[in-house]
């Protein structure tokens, strides 16, 4: 990964594997569960999947490189939209 591509907030480099992470906590399941629809259909128009550890109300969210190089933009750009999607999500 390039120095210039900034980390979104609230995510965390890992070195090993090289993958970026970040914990998701919600309020209440159905929060999770619209979370995680919203997450599928943008792994469905991007092509990445990222590994997904969740509960009632969490989501863990690990975004591996490509190659077993650091994300790069791609992956970068997907933590993003990511963090967007789980912005604004409605009570249960």
């Amino acid at each position: 990964m390039s120095d210039t591509l900034p980390i979104p907030e609230g995510w965390r480099l890992v070195a090993r594997p090289p993958s970026v992470f970040r914990r998701f906590q919600f309020d209440a399941y159905a929060q999770t569960r619209t979370f995680l629809d919203r997450l599928a259909s943008l792994s469905e128009s991007t092509g990445l999947y990222p590994d997904l550890g969740f509960g009632p109300t969490y989501v863990n969210v690990t975004i591996h490189g490509q190659g077993g190089v650091m994300p790069g933009e791609p992956e970068l750009a997907f933590a993003s939209r990511a963090t967007e999607l789980a912005q604004g999500l409605p009570p249960s």
